[in-house]
């Protein structure tokens, strides 16, 4: 059952998550993209990005994705994947043994041709979701320590050498990302794969870089070169670790990394805008490259930061769900329960119901006329006189009389109580009148038929019922007993006279004797009928009980449930972003469902269009529960997230949920200026970059710094003028509208390979493995190893 609400109720506030932007501005690229993944370690990253982009880019149709490995590939729709070799077992050799098998296999070669042809073309098609399709941009991503990186020229430059068939100009960047927290496994080895990798990028990056090989290969096995002349390969080189400038392991590991690569991807094919206001500074990819270029000896490598607050829209959903099912459940529990007298003709438990109900069972009392044509012995009323009543009937009959009446009255009698059902009938009634109607409901069902003798209840009226029935039905048996102590001699009838034949007084004895005893015994047989009937539908409702107050425990569980998720994910809120959610969101809850009951009366719930008029979906069961949360999300969806109280801006919502428990006289409220300071500085302190550098504060550092905001909201209008002429760095906002979040990304550049503590740190491994006789750099083709 939990599983079930969490996997409705997670559905829910993605649903949200679509709501509240629904109509907000969503990010878009100028140019087509092409992600090209290299290696077997880089899968995650792909599976990552793709996710990222797929739900953030309006126009994300207009980027494709390439996987180069060995290994399997990410099954979505616009990923190609292409073989690469198989790594071979010796670990002294691996890179450059890739590097070999690249060049050894030919007829791999024609198939990663026929992969990049298909995905130039297809790109080209699906410029048409951009701008401009002059220009298409090349996002490399790779693990530095996956050994496939070995082959990134070829890779990249012959995927460059289709592009360029079909858009005018093709920009490359490249993101290596680096994997410094390691379980202790492999890592001299892994970190020398690393460097090895590190020191080719030097050498890609070189003013005067330069390659050549006949890397497009036809259908024909016709060769084409594709060359490379004077220039570095990438425009940009990012250093993505999962340890920042701090020296402090990224708490996500290296998912803060692949929201930067989306981001930076997104940020390097912007559209480009005019500055919006004073203080605002547009981001220029040249001009960021020249900033962070120092000399033409040094390859300068940039990495990034990213931080971000927003909504706790998983909280707020789960939240907002939770109350609406608390104040469901309240109404239940609080509705007043209806007078048992009346609900028992409604039920059609009356004595008039009843008593026809009775008469319905018992055959017809004439049949007792049919006892006295019942065949006497030949006892004499001398013999009778003494004898009291019971002691003549058996004389007389020998219990055939008995047995007539069992055969003829108490027989039938049982059998169609039986085929009334009145158990059935009387739990079907009660859970259309009571369980099922708005206006009681399951709370108020389970209370009607506990045996608590402090309420009004259905049971306690049939209990009452069946004592009163019991004691008429002792008297009536007493009256019957009675009747049978007394003797024949003081019975009056039609007795005759001295000249009256014994057989006429015999017979006028037997019709006065069996309508007298029997017409008692068929009115005990009545109330018998009635007690039973009672006694049923009291143990019906005991039943009833048992089942009801296990489905209203249930509804209770799930309550439970609701909120312990609601609480599980504010929890997971960072700092103030969770603050106050719970206190916040049910105040607006109440006020918005207020006003829902204000237009549309207290049985709202029971709308068609919500639980229904029937509220079958309260009965339990896994079905029923699944239904109910459906149908309390579709009218949170619809009536109370849709309230105005629901749309105030990011930032007043989060000065508002921070007051929300402020007293009015309390001068400790927070101002929206110290909230914005305090958002300001746990964004900054968050977006430090992903990159440990050694002593690099002074001349080659250069940084830039973006909101992806509303440009119009009062806390972007704030942090640009904050300090303005005072600043040491560019800073800027990319436009998106009605955002219900902010983020900030950092950009900084201009170090060099001997400034990275990574780098330094693992040097003396690679040193090492290479003093061993291991090779890790590209060796000339066609040389065996």
């Amino acid at each position: 059952m939990r599983d079930l609400i969490e996997q409705l109720a997670t559905q829910y506030a993605s649903d949200l998550d679509t709501q509240l932007d629904s109509g907000n501005g969503q990010r878009s690229i100028q140019n087509p993209v092409l992600f090209l993944f290299i290696g077997d370690n880089s899968l995650e990253a792909l599976q990552a990005v793709y996710s990222l982009n797929e739900r953030q880019w309006k126009n994300h149709a207009g980027a494709l994705y390439l996987h180069a490995s060995s290994g399997k590939t990410l099954s979505e729709p616009r990923v190609y994947g292409c073989r690469l070799p198989e790594p071979l077992a010796g670990r002294q050799t691996l890179r450059s043994d890739i590097y070999s098998q690249f060049y050894q296999q030919e007829p791999l070669r024609v198939e990663i041709n026929k992969v990049m042809k298909k995905v130039s073309i297809h790109l080209a098609e699906a410029g048409g979701h951009c701008p401009s399709v002059q220009h298409v941009n090349i996002a490399v991503v790779t693990r530095a320590d996956d050994p496939a990186n070995v082959l990134v020229p070829e890779l990249v430059l012959l995927m460059k050498s289709y592009l360029s068939e079909v858009f005018k100009y093709v920009s490359i960047d490249l993101y290596a990302l680096i994997q410094e927290k390691s379980s202790g496994d492999d890592f001299g080895f892994s970190a020398s794969l690393s460097v090895s990798f590190l020191e080719e990028l030097t050498n890609y990056q070189r003013s005067d870089y330069r390659f050549k090989e006949s890397l497009q290969v036809t259908e024909d096995h016709v060769t084409l070169e594709v060359a490379h002349a004077g220039s570095p390969l990438f425009s940009l080189i990012y250093l993505l670790s999962d340890k920042n400038e701090r020296g402090l392991f990224a708490e996500n590991g290296q998912k803060d990394n692949y929201e930067i690569i989306s981001r930076l991807v997104l940020l390097n094919n912007k559209p480009a805008e005019p500055e919006l206001g004073e203080g605002n500074e547009s981001y220029n990819k040249h001009q960021f490259t020249r900033s962070i270029t120092v000399d033409n000896v040094q390859t300068a490598f940039a990495t990034a930061g990213f931080s971000k607050v927003k909504q706790p829209k998983d909280a707020i959903a789960l939240t907002v769900l939770s109350h609406v099912y608390d104040d469901l459940l309240e109404r239940m529990k609080t509705s007043p329960l209806p007078d048992p007298a009346g609900l028992m003709e409604r039920l059609e438990l009356a004595p008039r119901h009843i008593l026809r109900s009775v008469q319905s069972i018992l055959p017809d009392g004439g049949k007792l006329d049919e006892m006295t044509g019942l065949m006497a012995t030949g006892v004499s009323y001398a013999e009778l006189r003494s004898m009291t009543l019971r002691e003549a009937e058996h004389a007389l009959f020998q219990g055939s009389s008995q047995a007539f009446f069992e055969m003829h009255f108490e027989q039938r009698a049982r059998k169609q109580l039986e085929s009334l059902q009145i158990k059935e009938k009387f739990a079907r009634l009660f859970r259309e009148t009571v369980a099922e109607d708005p206006r009681c409901g399951p709370y108020a069902a389970c209370q009607l038929t506990s045996g608590n003798e402090t309420l009004p209840t259905i049971r306690g009226e049939l209990l009452a019922r069946i004592r009163e029935t019991a004691r008429l039905l002792e008297e009536t048996r007493a009256e019957w007993e009675d009747l049978y102590r007394q003797r024949v001699e003081q019975q009056d009838f039609k007795k005759g006279g001295f000249f009256t034949r014994e057989k006429d007084r015999i017979r006028n004895f037997i019709r006065h004797l069996l309508p007298l005893v029997y017409g008692k015994r068929y009115e005990l047989l009545g109330l018998e009928m009635e007690l039973r009937l009672l006694r049923d539908c009291e143990q019906q409702a005991e039943e009833l009980h048992r089942q009801l107050a296990e489905e209203w425990g249930q509804l209770e569980r799930q309550q439970k449930q609701l909120r312990e998720l609601a609480q599980k994910s504010v929890k997971e809120a960072t700092d103030y972003l969770g603050k106050n959610i719970d206190q916040y969101y049910g105040t607006l809850v109440r006020e918005a469902i207020r006003s829902l009951e204000a237009k549309k009366g207290p049985l709202f719930y029971w709308e068609d269009r919500y639980l229904g008029q029937k509220a079958s979906i309260l009965n339990g069961g896994q079905t029923e529960s699944s239904a109910l949360i459906e149908r309390l999300s579709a009218l949170c969806r619809q009536e109370i997230l849709s309230s105005p109280l629901f749309a105030l801006a990011f930032e007043d919502e989060l000065l508002a949920r921070a007051n929300v428990a402020v007293a009015y006289e309390n001068r400790d409220v927070l101002t929206k200026e110290e909230l914005f300071e305090d958002l300001d500085r746990a964004l900054e302190e968050r977006a430090s970059v992903h990159v440990e550098v050694f002593h690099f504060s002074q001349k080659h550092r250069y940084e830039e710094k973006y909101f992806f905001a509303d440009i119009d909201s009062d806390f972007i209008q704030y942090v640009m003028q904050k300090g303005q002429g005072l600043r040491t760095c560019k800073q800027g906002c990319i436009h998106e509208a009605g955002t219900s979040g902010i983020e900030k990304l950092h950009l900084m550049g201009g170090f060099g390979l001997g400034d990275l503590m990574y780098y330094r740190n693992n040097k003396k491994y690679y040193d090492s493995y290479v003093a061993n006789g291991f090779v890790f750099h590209r060796r000339e083709k066609g040389v065996s190893i």
